[in-house]
């Protein structure tokens, strides 16, 4: 009787194996088939009145094989563009007007108009957290104007605008500048977060030729908290950039030393830091930024031949540092209250116990925080490369 009941016993495991083995050998139940999903590329959110419009770029698969994402004369995109009274309700009125699945895994970047930002982005990143098919390295940027036009851009080198976006921003800070980094300051202390500011620019003026609706990065948009409160343009994002420690490839023009024109620098390499001082309620930023560049370009009639020379260039490239810094400090401390460049988070990382005590009263000490500019520029380039080309020798100033 025991080997019957032995023999019974294997027959019901085999038995239930095999009835089991199909269900794991039947692949996802709820997978869904490449033909019955939508792909977002980007997405736009702009504020109109008391509601949210969002509108996405879509990708069009028989349309993409194309270099430009055109093939058989068409795009290999479309815009859908939905209000809602929030941002989620929008989306799903987008999705009521499709016949597939929206998907938002493969998303480029995501573009907030310049209204939408005033008002607070907190809004947007909620909706991005909480679901999880969204992205947080998708790029993310601010626009001058309504957000929708840049999904519309010709951006003829790229198959999308959406990407174009992107590759902007991957190439404007040596970190690029993401849905999850934003996130990181919001939900940090100290530090109060920058976008990229985009704007719709021609490709050429009108008498050149037919012109093409390009994108280009012409700012920072700078938040307090969650609120966009300014932008930054110019010269001021080059400083911005260098004391970020985010410089990839920066360029700095300044007057001759002596004679007319200008001389353009290339800085490749640099590194910045701060380091705070503190007594009491006073607290002193100490700023180091080291710059090795090389000169690329020389408009002017100024040929330097010696160290003193060079000395002098480097003299004047760090002097147009500390002033441009400046500048933007006053700015960033007196007219928006923003926290841009996270003095509170080096004296969290470097002071905690200070912190501690100085977190709660931060944004009254944060404006009269001073800062000790330390510059050292060094350029590398020597000899007759300095010299401007085409000049008769007797028009060219020496130092």
């Amino acid at each position: 009787m025991v080997k019957v009941d032995m023999k019974r016993k294997k027959i019901v495991t085999v038995t239930a194996i095999v009835l089991i083995c199909p269900v794991f050998l039947s692949g996802c139940w709820d997978r869904k088939e490449i033909n019955d999903i939508a792909f977002i590329l980007g997405t736009a959110v702009d504020k109109e009145g008391s509601k949210y419009r969002t509108s996405v770029q879509i990708a069009v698969p028989k349309e993409l094989g194309g270099s430009i994402g055109k093939s058989g004369g068409g795009k290999g995109w479309y815009i859908e563009s939905k209000l809602g009274k929030t941002v989620r309700l929008s989306s799903l009125e987008i999705q009521r007007n499709n016949s597939r699945t929206i998907n938002f895994s493969n998303r480029r970047s995501l573009i907030i108009g310049d209204e939408l930002a005033r008002e607070g982005i907190s809004p947007i990143m909620d909706v991005f957290t909480r679901t999880l098919q969204n992205r947080l390295q998708s790029m993310m940027a601010v626009t001058e104007g309504s957000a929708y036009k840049i999904l519309d851009t010709d951006a003829p080198i790229e198959q999308f605008p959406t990407e174009m976006v992107r590759e902007l921003i991957m190439n404007f800070t040596k970190e690029a500048i993401s849905i999850k980094s934003v996130l990181n300051a919001l939900l940090s202390d100290g530090i109060d977060p920058v976008l990229p500011l985009l704007k719709v620019d021609d490709s050429v003026p009108s008498k050149v030729g037919e012109p093409m609706k390009n994108l280009r990065i012409v700012g920072l948009a700078i938040f307090k908290g969650d609120r966009m409160v300014g932008t930054l343009k110019g010269d001021m994002v080059k400083i911005m950039i260098l004391s970020m420690n985010q410089n990839r490839n920066t360029e700095m023009s300044i007057p001759a030393p002596e004679g007319e024109g200008d001389l353009v620098f290339l800085f490749k390499d640099s590194n910045a830091r701060f380091v705070p001082t503190i007594h009491g309620d006073d607290v002193t930023m100490k700023f180091h930024i080291r710059m090795e560049g090389s000169l690329v370009e020389n408009a002017s009639n100024f040929s330097p031949t010696n160290e003193v020379g060079m000395r002098k260039l480097e003299q004047l490239l760090g002097d147009k540092v500390r002033k441009d810094l400046i500048e933007v400090l006053d700015i960033l401390q007196n007219e928006y209250h923003a926290d841009s460049l996270g003095f509170g988070e080096i004296i969290h990382q470097h002071k905690p116990k200070e912190w501690d005590r100085l977190s709660s009263r931060w944004k009254d000490i944060y404006p009269h925080v001073k800062v000790e500019i330390e510059t050292d520029v060094q350029l590398k380039t020597v000899g007759q490369a300095l010299k401007p080309m085409g000049l008769p020798q007797e028009e060219i100033i020496h130092d």
